[in-house]
């Protein structure tokens, strides 16, 4: 009896050390939480978004790219099935993401690619040709030109295949904006 008693003391100092731990840890941790992260010092930041969904800040940039000179008639005439591929068939930007414009993928979207056996491409919107541009592909390193008016699609890509889908990736000598564009390959456009 006298044992039942002295592990019973012994589990209630146990249990009340263990919350007195526990209020001071909640207690400290909780300023800690409530620091703010300082905003990036670059002056283009023009929105910044509110508790998101993981309850973190987002900073957005909304800006198109800068513009940039893509060198695309200094690089070699691509290879016969090179020009194939590309030229086969539309290809539709199905996503785009990039970490400071969680919003990129409607400038995007609504965008079709046509390549053209002659190097150039046009931009179709509903089925229309909103402009032409000219393209050229370094088969060494795997890197599409593409040089238009168009501040998203202007620039050079890192280019990743599988099948008749291909992944344009930001991340060139020239090309710095980080977008990645998921593009798929379809016979025919859609209609209206």
């Amino acid at each position: 009896m006298k044992v039942n008693i002295l592990i019973g003391i012994v589990l209630l100092a146990v249990v009340y050390m263990t919350c007195k731990n526990f209020k001071k840890t909640e207690a400290t941790e909780a300023p800690v939480a409530a620091v703010a992260t300082p905003a990036p010092s670059n002056g283009k930041v023009l929105k910044i978004m509110g508790e998101g969904a993981d309850s973190t800040n987002r900073i957005q940039f909304s800006e198109p790219p800068p513009h940039v000179d893509v060198p695309w008639d200094k690089m070699p005439r691509p290879s016969t099935s090179r020009r194939a591929f590309m030229s086969s068939g539309y290809w539709n930007p199905v996503t785009a993401i990039q970490p400071t414009d969680t919003t990129i993928y409607k400038q995007f979207r609504p965008k079709w690619l046509k390549f053209k056996d002659d190097q150039t491409f046009d931009i179709i919107i509903k089925n229309k040709v909103m402009e032409t541009g000219h393209w050229a592909f370094d088969e060494e390193n795997f890197v599409l030109y593409l040089s238009c008016t168009d501040p998203y699609f202007n620039n050079s890509w890192n280019i990743k295949e599988r099948g008749f889908r291909m992944i344009l990736i930001g991340n060139t000598a020239i090309n710095l904006t980080g977008i990645q564009v998921r593009l798929d390959m379809q016979n025919q456009l859609p209609a209206n």
